[in-house]
C-alpha cells in the first residue's frame, strides 16, 4: 500500500491569498444577511424558496464532492487496491463538501433557527423527503470524518511502531473500517436519490426536459460519473505524477469508468425525453431549451475528450474532460432545481451580486481548507 505524506511548503501563498480575500467578500455580505435578513442580500422570495445557496451548497456540491463515494466503492467493494492512493483526498474533499453543504442551509434558510428541530425527534417530520436527505448527509458527515482521522492521527503518531494515543486509536478505527466504508457507500446513494426524488415532487412546475419518474436513478447515476471526474481532476491539480505510466493508466480506467457511466446516464435521459414528449420543446428557441443544449453540449464534448485509448492515455485529455463533464452534471442539477423550475407561472429569478459572492466565498474557504490540510496532514500519495 502507498504511505501518503504532507505536501509541505508555504501556506500563504498567493492563490491563497486571493481566495481568501474573495472569502472575505462572502463573508461580509453573509454577517449583512445575519443583522438585515435574508432578503437583504439575495432574490429569494416566499414565491422563490430555491435559490442558488440551495442549489450550489447541497445539490451541486453533494455530487461534485462524490469522490469519496466512487474511491471507496472501486477500492473496497470491487477491491481494486490499486487505487487506495486515491481514497484519502478524495475523502477529504467529500467531507469538506458535505459540511459546507450542510452549513449554507443555516444562511439559505430564512428562520434559520428552526433547522435546529431536526435534531429534536418531537418535530421530526418523517414523512419529508427533506428529512431522509438530511438523516443521510449528516450521518455521512460523521462517517467521512471517521474515514479521514486516520490520516490526521498519523500526523502524531510515534516512529518506529512505538504505541501512544494516537497509535491506539488509529489502530482501532483500522478495525471498523469496513462498517464506516459499508455506510459510506449507502448512505450517499440513499440521499441522491432523495434529492432527485424531491425534484419530481415538483411536478409540472418542473420543465418535462426535466422532469420524469426516473429522475432519483439519475440523480444516482449522475453523482457516480461525477465522482469519478472529480478525482480525477483532484489528482491532475495535486498530485500530476504523469511521469509514471501505471499512474496515467489508472487515472485513464477511472475515466473508461466515469465515461460508460455517463453513457447511461445519456441513453436513460434521452428515452425520457422522448417518452415524456419534450423532444419538440427541445427544438424551440427559449431560454431553458438554451440551457437545456448547453447541457448536452458539454456532456457530448467532455465524452468526445476521453473516448478511445489514445485519449484515454493523455493526461491533457483526462483533465479537460474530467472537467468539462463535471460542468454538464453541474448544469443539469442548476437546470433541474432553478432553469427548468417555475414556482408560479411568469415568475424569473437571477441571484443577487451578494448572493453569488456569498456561494463563491464559502467554496473559496473550502479550498483554503483542503490546501491547508493536503500541506500539513499526509493525504496525498505522490509515488
Amino acid at each position: 500500500m502507498d504511505h501518503a505524506k504532507p505536501v509541505g511548503g508555504k501556506i500563504f501563498t498567493p492563490p491563497i491569498l486571493f481566495l481568501s480575500l474573495l472569502f472575505l467578500i462572502g463573508f461580509y455580505f453573509l454577517v449583512v444577511r445575519y443583522i438585515y435578513g435574508i432578503g437583504s442580500v439575495s432574490n429569494l422570495s416566499h414565491h422563490q424558496a430555491w435559490g442558488v445557496w440551495k442549489v450550489m451548497g447541497v445539490l451541486v456540491g453533494a455530487a461534485l464532492v462524490n469522490g469519496g463515494y466512487v474511491t471507496a466503492f472501486v477500492v473496497y467493494i470491487i477491491n481494486k487496491g490499486t487505487y487506495h492512493r486515491f481514497v484519502r483526498q478524495a475523502v477529504l474533499f467529500s467531507l469538506l463538501g458535505y459540511s459546507f453543504a450542510g452549513f449554507s442551509l443555516a444562511y439559505d434558510t430564512g428562520r434559520y433557527i428552526g433547522l435546529l428541530n431536526f435534531f429534536i425527534p418531537k418535530y421530526m417530520q418523517t414523512n419529508s423527503v427533506l428529512f431522509e436527505v438530511g438523516i443521510c448527509i449528516t450521518a455521512y458527515i460523521l462517517i467521512l470524518a471517521i474515514e479521514i482521522l486516520p490520516a490526521i492521527l498519523e500526523k502524531f503518531m510515534p516512529e518506529g511502531g512505538q504505541q501512544n494515543w494516537a497509535a491506539s486509536l488509529h489502530a482501532y478505527l483500522n478495525k471498523i473500517l469496513f462498517l464506516t466504508v459499508a455506510f459510506g457507500v449507502l448512505l450517499p446513494t440513499m440521499h441522491q436519490s432523495g434529492l432527485g426524488g424531491l425534484a419530481f415532487l415538483f411536478g409540472q412546475k418542473l420543465s418535462p426536459l426535466w422532469q420524469t419518474p426516473l429522475i432519483s436513478l439519475l440523480y444516482v447515476i449522475s453523482s457516480i460519473f461525477m465522482g469519478f471526474c472529480i478525482v480525477i481532476a483532484l489528482e491532475c491539480l495535486t498530485v500530476a505524477d504523469f511521469k509514471s505510466k501505471s499512474y496515467v493508466n489508472m487515472l485513464g480506467t477511472m475515466m473508461k469508468m466515469a465515461f460508460y457511466v455517463a453513457i447511461l446516464y445519456s441513453v436513460i435521459r434521452w428515452i425520457e425525453i422522448f417518452r415524456n414528449g419534450a423532444a419538440g420543446q427541445a427544438m424551440e428557441l427559449s431560454f431553458e431549451s438554451l440551457f437545456f443544449w448547453a447541457e448536452w453540449i458539454l456532456i457530448v464534448i467532455g465524452l468526445y475528450l476521453v473516448s478511445g485509448q489514445k485519449k484515454l492515455s493523455s493526461p491533457k485529455n483526462l483533465f479537460l474532460g474530467s472537467c468539462v463533464l463535471l460542468t454538464g452534471g453541474i448544469l443539469y442539477r442548476l437546470n433541474t432545481y432553478i432553469i427548468g423550475y417555475e414556482s408560479v407561472p411568469g415568475l424569473t429569478y437571477f441571484p443577487s451580486l451578494p448572493e453569488l459572492m456569498i456561494s463563491i466565498g464559502m467554496f473559496a474557504l473550502q479550498i483554503i481548507i483542503f490546501i491547508t490540510i493536503i500541506k500539513i496532514f499526509p493525504v496525498i500519495t505522490k509515488e
